[in-house]
Formats: C-alpha cells, sequence, structure tokens
C-alpha cells in the first residue's frame, strides 16, 4: 500500500475516533449512556497497542526518574487559576460537591479512574501519539491538534467551560505524556487534576 494511500486511511481512521464518535455521543445518548462510546473505544485501541509490535508495553507502566516538584509546581499554577475563575464567575459552586454531597464525592473521585482517565489516556494520549503523529508536519502541531481534539471530546458534556479547560489542559497531559514516555505517569497526572476540579467545584460543568 502507498504511503499516501495508507495516510489517508489512517486520516478517515482519526476523524472517524475523534470527530464521528464524540458527535455521535453528544447528540445520541444521555447520561451514563455517553461514557459507554469511549469505554468501547478504548478498549479496542488497547488491544490495538498490545497487537502492534512497534509500540513499547513499557509505557504502560514505566515510573522513570520524574521531577515530582516540577509537576506539583504546575499542578499549584493550575489550581490557582481554576480557584480564580471559580471565585470570579461561579462563587456559589465553590467547593459545592464535598460540602453538599460527601458521599456522592467520594463516589465521583473513586470511579473517575475507570470510566474517564484510564480511557482518555489510551485514546487520547497512547494511541494518537503512537498511531498518527505522522499524519503532521510536525511535533507542536501534532500537539495542537491532539489538544483541539481532546477539548472537542467534552462537547458531550454541552458547556463551553469543559470544551475550553480540556483544550488547555491536553496541553500539559501531552507534555507529561511525551516527555516521560509513560501512560502510567500521565494517568496519575490526570487523576490528580480532576479530583482538584470536582474538589474545587468545576465538577458541575463535567456531568
Amino acid at each position: 500500500m502507498s504511503k499516501s494511500r495508507t495516510k489517508t486511511l489512517k486520516s478517515l481512521e482519526l476523524l472517524f475516533v475523534y470527530v464521528v464518535v464524540p458527535l455521535f455521543t453528544a447528540y445520541q445518548l444521555q447520561g451514563f449512556y455517553n461514557l459507554v462510546p469511549l469505554l468501547v473505544v478504548a478498549v479496542l485501541l488497547l488491544v490495538g497497542l498490545l497487537k502492534s509490535r512497534s509500540f513499547d508495553r513499557k509505557r504502560f507502566w514505566r515510573l522513570e526518574p520524574v521531577n515530582w516538584k516540577f509537576l506539583a509546581g504546575r499542578f499549584l499554577l493550575v489550581s490557582a487559576l481554576v480557584y480564580g475563575f471559580i471565585r470570579l464567575f461561579h462563587q456559589e459552586l465553590l467547593y459545592y460537591l464535598p460540602q453538599e454531597n460527601l458521599d456522592r464525592y467520594l463516589l465521583t473521585v473513586a470511579l473517575y479512574p475507570f470510566w474517564s482517565v484510564i480511557p482518555q489516556e489510551i485514546v487520547y494520549r497512547a494511541w494518537y501519539y503512537h498511531r498518527y503523529s505522522d499524519l503532521f508536519q510536525n511535533e507542536k502541531l501534532s500537539i495542537l491538534v491532539n489538544s483541539a481534539l481532546f477539548g472537542f471530546s467534552h462537547i458531550v458534556f454541552g458547556n463551553w467551560v469543559a470544551v475550553s479547560g480540556a483544550f488547555l489542559v491536553s496541553f500539559v497531559f501531552s507534555h507529561t505524556y511525551r516527555k516521560h514516555d509513560s501512560l502510567l505517569i500521565v494517568i496519575i497526572e490526570h487523576f490528580v487534576y480532576g479530583v482538584m476540579i470536582f474538589s474545587l467545584g468545576m465538577g458541575r460543568f463535567f456531568k
């Protein structure tokens, strides 16, 4: 198969996974069911990664030396920005979930890695950078497209805050994944950011 034909097929595949599936989810499914397509796609792509000879399986669990101080500092900066946003524009939401419904908050935190973090990182970091990086002229463009697609996937929540927030934080997650070549590290980081969002009150935009 020619390189041009291969790139065309990959491009169509990318559009299906990252555009068609989120659109279908947003307009055809409601409530709990809007999680199903992401989970199904994640399982299928995980199988694809496991079967791929060119994918380094050590990426699943690699915990190489990490500058945790840098990651912590970046997390604190993002947390301050999120806190400032809520304080200025949605003060009524600040700490609303842990204060008003602690049981639901704890259940959300407990389930969050499985119904959101792990599937998303398999689809948007591991599979995307393994499969589609050669479609773009350079690394920066690949990362920008990744962030745009990750933000777009959040149209299922029906608000601009979820879409724009996901777009911006995707740059953070892509940086972590590409720098450390580790799915485990970016999953940990994604989980911590999500807990921060639910704790401060922005979880209202992601449900």
